[in-house]
């Protein structure tokens, strides 16, 4: 997790010319009363979290919290309190539809950690004898809810100027809206994931509406369902929020850095420091940093800051340190007084040799697309690969069978142990050596169970240094937690479960969001080939569709889930999707060598789900144009290959390849029309 601590004892003299009273452990609350005047509520929160408990006052604190059921998920609600000296003080379980109390003495006034976690399933929040504090952006962690949002009220201290409200939803399946409003309840803005996954607005604090409590109001969109939700806040704002505006409260100063930093990808980390109030003197106040490799006592990096013109302070290596983990500091001292420190942990981390510049994997430094499946059982892998798939995702014990069938194998190193646990590394060891391993997967949807990110990135550290050819695969479920959660691999695949449940056209929102946000990562998708419970199943059009949309946004590679899972074994459940299947691997053999490219660009021609999405690619002297219709409507469009391959000449015509229509190519544009679901691939020659 990113590191966030908060200052004390120096801060009294720092922040009196502020006028800010300063409470234990550093926080100090609005000196306003002002807010907007809108009835609290309780959001259903959701994903395991570190909210916070102020006490103001030694005694009976109580905690309650509340579990839903969110889908088919039977997690229940576990609560813990941790006091400010780390002593587990009280906990508590809530099964799915109950309610459970935690109760304990505080002793101690100041900050408690309250750790909150109900898999994937929703929970409600209240306390007694305490204010209740929640993330939107403190710890790097955000604000998240589901089906039901309360408002939610922040704090923007004294002498704000500007601070960022981002808003997430989850694409045009599950979509959010919000008002931002004033201490007088006017609007200052508003904001819609209607038909993208985040919406962002940069507010200019008026003349007095600082010091005093905002409010964000989320509530369901003019469209999609209002399910998932988030949003984080930055800039001159507390990222603490509250369902009460009484509870708010904010940080004086905090401290925070990223983790993983690989070569070739990623920049070389910072420690950031936050000032939320004007510090108008640091009397004989210095900021030590330096980062130290774990396994050693001299320091590879350090500096010392003695100024802060800005409320934001950003430090960090020059340059790259040599590969390997390293324990980071920021002591803030006084003298020679060490008033407070913060630290955490970076990981320098070498590129795979089997990952291109340009995003191709390599299996034995060959080129090599994925064509994929999930949950295949030994007994199975001759079947797949005479079906036209090229690998599976496996045990490390089954790697040797995949191989004898002729497939590549992705190692779920999680279905032997938690990751980078000793059995979690004997598998992978137990395999280093059989070239038909592709990828290690680190995890599946870490982001999904808040899996913890020091553990995902020693995993990730030890795949790069065992094996310097191959490369690390985690699978990301929500989309909110990419940032967060990529950092830790090589390749993330992004897996979209659209049918029964949002429109296809998902699929491009969720795989347009990975490029805007973890752009330098190599993304495969993992498409659904299964029904929800209770819903439809996939039909060999919609497989056809989503192969060439996810194909039309970038994808690298193409995995399906599930082939077999409890009562589901698709030649059997579902016989017309697996033939259409044999049928799509074939299309997708004879265009492998374009394939093996990037994208040479991307658009869409046509508004909302009524459009064409297309793509290009080269492979030689040829053009590969594959275009397609997510939508429940015929469209006609004019697809500009100036937009999707731009400086690339073609002659004036384009073969439909697997089709029996011929189409017009008309001032450098491609004039077809598209029924409901339809995928067209052309091949045009490049004029040289």
């Amino acid at each position: 997790m990113r590191f966030i601590c908060v200052l004390g004892i120096l801060l009294l003299t720092m922040v009196s010319s502020a006028a800010v009273e300063l409470l234990p452990g550093g926080f100090f609350a609005p000196g306003s009363d002002a807010a907007p005047d809108i009835e609290p509520g309780q959001t259903r929160l959701r994903w395991g979290q570190q909210y916070m408990l102020y006490v103001t006052e030694p005694g009976e604190v109580t905690v309650t919290v509340s579990c839903a059921q969110v889908g088919q998920f039977e997690d229940n609600a576990k609560l813990r309190v941790v006091g400010p000296d780390g002593e587990e003080l009280a906990t508590t379980e809530a099964a799915m539809g109950e309610t459970a109390t935690a109760s304990f003495s505080a002793a101690q006034v100041g900050p408690h950690t309250l750790d909150v976690n109900a898999g994937r399933n929703a929970f409600t929040l209240a306390a007694e004898g305490a204010k209740l504090l929640m993330p939107a952006g403190a710890d790097g962690q955000p604000f998240s809810g589901v089906t039901r949002a309360a408002p939610t009220f922040l704090f923007v201290p004294t002498g704000a100027k500007q601070f960022t409200v981002q808003l997430t939803g989850q694409g045009t399946g599950e979509t959010a809206q919000a008002r931002l409003l004033q201490p007088d309840g006017s609007e200052a803005a508003a904001l819609s994931t209607v038909g993208k996954m985040s919406d962002t607005v940069t507010v200019d604090v008026p003349v007095g509406a600082d010091d005093a409590v905002w409010a964000l109001v989320i509530a369901k969109a003019e469209s999609g369902l209002f399910e998932d939700f988030s949003f984080v806040l930055s800039g001159d704002v507390s990222p603490w929020v509250a369902e009460k505006p009484g509870d708010l409260l904010s940080p004086v100063l905090s401290v925070s850095s990223g983790r993983v930093s690989r070569a070739e990808r990623d920049p070389v980390p910072t420690v950031d420091l936050t000032l939320y109030t004007d510090l108008a003197a640091l009397d004989n106040a210095r900021v030590e940093l330096q980062a130290t490799p774990v396994d050693a006592e001299d320091a590879a990096w350090s500096r010392t800051i003695t100024e802060s013109p800005e409320r934001s302070i950003s430090a960090g290596p020059g340059e790259r340190l040599p590969d390997g983990k390293y324990a980071w500091s920021a002591r803030l001292m006084q003298g020679d007084t060490e008033v407070a420190s913060f630290g955490g942990h970076w990981w320098f981390v070498p590129a795979p040799e089997y990952i291109t510049e340009d995003g191709t994997t390599l299996v034995n430094g060959e080129p090599f697309f994925v064509r994929g499946l999930y949950h295949v059982e030994p007994e199975d892998f001759e079947l797949v690969a005479s079906h036209g798939f090229n690998a599976v995702q496996t045990r490390y014990d089954n790697v040797p069978a995949a191989q004898a069938a002729g497939l590549k194998t992705g190692v779920a190193l999680y279905w032997t142990a938690s990751p980078y646990t000793e059995r979690w590394r004997e598998a992978m060891q137990s395999v280093i050596d059989n070239d038909s391993v592709f990828a290690w997967w680190i995890q599946d949807e870490p982001d999904g169970r808040r899996a913890d990110l020091e553990t995902m990135a020693d995993a990730y550290l030890y795949v790069r240094t065992q094996d310097p050819l191959r490369p690390a695969y985690t699978c990301l479920c929500v989309p909110g937690s990419y940032e967060l959660y990529a950092p830790q691999t090589d390749i993330v695949s992004i897996d979209v479960y659209p049918i029964g449940r949002s429109p296809i056209v998902r699929i491009a929102e969720t795989l347009e969001h990975a490029q805007d946000v973890i752009p330098d990562h190599v993304h495969y998708f993992i498409g659904q080939i299964w029904p929800w419970s209770g819903g439809p199943l996939v039909t060999p059009e919609q497989h056809r569709c989503m192969t060439y949309l996810a194909l039309a946004h970038g994808a690298r590679g193409l995995l399906w889930y599930s082939f077999r899972d409890p009562n589901w074994y698709i030649p059997d459940n579902n016989p017309e999707l697996w033939a259409e299947m044999k049928l799509v691997n074939d299309e997708l053999i004879e265009l492998e060598p374009a394939l093996l490219t990037p994208n040479l660009g991307e658009a869409v021609f046509g508004e909302g789900e009524s459009a064409v999405h297309a793509s290009a690619r080269r492979a030689g002297d040829e053009l590969f144009v594959i275009a397609t219709n997510p939508g429940d409507e015929a469209v006609s469009a004019q697809i500009n290959l100036a937009q999707i391959a731009p400086g690339v000449q073609c002659r004036a015509a384009a073969e439909v390849m697997f089709g029996d229509h011929q189409v017009r190519v008309m001032e450098g544009a491609i004039v077809d029309e598209f029924e409901p679901l339809a995928a067209r691939v052309y091949r045009l020659e490049i004029e040289d």
